[in-house]
């Protein structure tokens, strides 16, 4: 009886295991189609070419894919999917290069969600320079310096609209939100001051937010373990359990976010409405 019990541990770690390492690799891969990946092709397709910039949720293989979805919406384009998880602005900064060579056609940027959770508090910034291998820990006072500053590199295509940022938990009058909120307020203020068209997707989930029909079971922890625990287990439910995003946000009392951060079916639907709007205005 206990040399089974020993086998049944054994078998259960391994499989724990597995699943972590089988889970770790998804959110390790890349997004397909970036702008490295059309610099090898010889021909293009005839359409315009299309970059939507950002970290996570704008790669989309933590929750739903909103780029995706413009891909089906426009095949005639190339949609390059630009965001790469847990990017702040100074990663972006640093990877613009072969996204200008591509000569985009119109480019959807996303960017500052990290910055804001790395400033939030010194743990998390510490976590955020050690696992990006950054010079600093991000700032909002960097990131003012930052965001100008990649609208400038991007500032040979006519067509760029900013994104302002998703809120990261569901309560909004938590700590969190009103930090993101000043991003915001300065993203606004540089969409304006540049001339740039923004896409008001802070608003819209908010907005969304406000339908909800179940109540709020926690609010957003900032703490490393708190946080691996909701994305990993998330993503085993979806990629092992083949739960839907919302299905495993409604369990754990989230509406748009199943992690608190990133995007369910519900929110990916959101962004892709308002960024399709956008692309067919212009």
């Amino acid at each position: 009886m206990l040399l089974f019990i020993l086998y049944l541990l054994i078998a259960t770690v391994i499989l724990i295991t597995v699943v972590y390492f089988y889970v770790s690799s998804i959110a390790a891969t890349p997004p397909k189609g970036r702008a490295d990946d059309l610099s090898q092709e010889l021909s293009l397709k005839s359409g315009r070419v299309i970059a939507c910039i950002g970290d996570s949720l704008t790669h989309g293989n933590i929750g739903e894919c909103w780029v995706e979805r413009l891909r089906n919406e426009y095949p005639e384009d190339t949609v390059l999917n630009e965001g790469i998880n847990g990017d702040v602005a100074w990663q972006v900064n640093n990877r613009i290069e072969s996204i200008v060579n591509c000569s985009p056609d119109i480019i959807i940027l996303m960017i500052g969600s990290n910055d804001a959770m790395a400033s939030f508090n010194k743990k998390s910034g510490e976590r955020y320079k050690s696992n990006n291998k950054l010079p600093e820990i991000p700032t909002f006072k960097s990131y003012k310096k930052l965001l100008p500053k990649l609208l400038d590199r991007l500032n040979g295509t006519s067509k760029i609209a900013i994104c302002t940022l998703p809120p990261i938990g569901e309560n909004i009058d938590s700590a969190i939100n009103v930090h993101i909120r000043k991003f915001n307020d300065f993203i606004e203020l540089t969409a304006n001051n540049k001339n740039i068209n923004l896409i008001p997707v802070s608003k819209l989930l908010w907005d969304d937010l406000s339908k909800r029909t179940y109540h709020i079971k926690s609010d957003y922890d900032p703490n490393s373990l708190p946080i691996i625990r909701r994305i990993y287990g998330g993503m085993v439910h979806h990629y092992i359990f083949k739960k839907p995003w919302d299905e495993i946000a409604k369990s754990r009392g989230q509406w748009l976010l199943f992690d608190q951060i990133h995007l369910g079916e519900r929110a990916a639907k959101i962004l892709f409405n308002a960024t399709k709007k956008y692309i067919s205005s212009v």
